[in-house]
C-alpha cells in the first residue's frame, strides 16, 4: 500500500502533467495508487528497442532521448521528451515490442504506470482513453514533422530547426554527433554546415555547445 504522503505527492505531480490536466482528481488518484517511481543517471538506458514495454512513462525531471537504429548502426533521434511529457504509448495498445531506445540525457526522474493498471483504469474511466489519444496524436504530429524534415528539407534547414528548438536559453548543449543523429546525417556534414553558419554570423561555436546569435536568420534558413 502506498504511504499517504507519497500518494499525495504523486497525485500533485500527475495534476501538473498537461495531458492529464482535464481529468478528475478521482481518476488521477486511481492512477497514483499504481505508480512506480524511478531515477536514472545521465547516459543510462531506460528502455531498449525490441523489449516488451513495462508501461506508460511520465517524465518528471530531466530529458529522455528516443531513437531508433538501422542495421548498419546508424542512429536516428525521434524525439526529446521533456518534463511533463509521456513516452512509450504505442506498445501499450498494440502489444508489440518497443520500437525505440530510451536514454537519459541528464539525471532523470520518471513515473511508470504499469500497462495492466492503465488498461483497467481506461475501462472504468473512458476520459483517460481520450487523454491517451490526445497524447498519441501529438506524438504522431511530431513524427510527421520529422518525416517532412528528412524528405523535404536540407541538412542546413534541419540543423537550423533543431538549434532554434534547443537554444531557448541562448545555447544548445549538443555535440556534432548528437546534432547529426537528430538531423539524419553524419557528423562531418554537421561540422561543415555549422562552420558555414558561424561564418554567416548565425551561430558561435564553442566546446560542446552552439551559441545562437541570430534567431531570425536561423528561421530564414528553415524556410529556404
Amino acid at each position: 500500500m502506498n504511504h499517504p504522503t507519497k500518494l499525495s505527492t504523486t497525485l500533485r505531480q500527475l495534476q501538473h502533467v498537461p495531458i492529464f490536466a482535464a481529468l478528475d482528481e478521482a481518476i488521477l488518484l486511481e492512477l497514483a495508487r499504481h505508480i512506480r517511481r524511478y531515477h536514472f543517471r545521465a547516459g543510462q538506458q531506460i528502455m531498449s528497442l525490441g523489449e516488451e514495454s513495462p508501461g506508460l512513462f511520465i517524465v518528471l525531471q530531466g530529458r529522455v532521448r528516443l531513437s531508433t537504429m538501422a542495421a548498419d548502426g546508424r542512429e536516428q533521434v525521434l524525439d526529446m521528451v521533456n518534463p511533463g511529457e509521456l513516452f512509450d504509448l504505442v506498445p501499450l495498445f498494440d502489444a508489440m515490442p518497443n520500437q525505440t531506445n530510451a536514454r537519459a540525457m541528464s539525471a532523470v526522474e520518471v513515473l511508470l504506470l504499469p500497462r495492466t493498471a492503465l488498461h483497467q483504469t481506461i475501462c472504468q474511466h473512458p476520459e483517460l482513453a481520450l487523454a491517451m489519444l490526445r497524447a498519441m496524436a501529438l506524438q504522431l504530429r511530431d513524427l510527421t514533422t520529422l518525416v517532412e524534415d528528412l524528405a523535404f528539407r536540407s541538412v542546413r534547414a534541419r540543423l537550423a530547426r533543431h538549434l532554434l528548438a534547443e537554444a531557448a536559453s541562448g545555447s544548445a548543449e549538443l555535440t556534432h554527433q548528437e546534432l547529426a543523429e537528430r538531423a539524419g546525417t553524419v557528423r562531418e556534414m554537421v561540422g561543415r554546415v555549422l562552420r558555414r553558419m558561424a561564418e554567416e554570423g548565425l551561430v558561435e561555436l564553442a566546446r560542446g555547445r552552439v551559441i545562437v546569435l541570430d534567431q531570425s536568420g536561423l528561421q530564414q534558413a528553415i524556410e529556404e
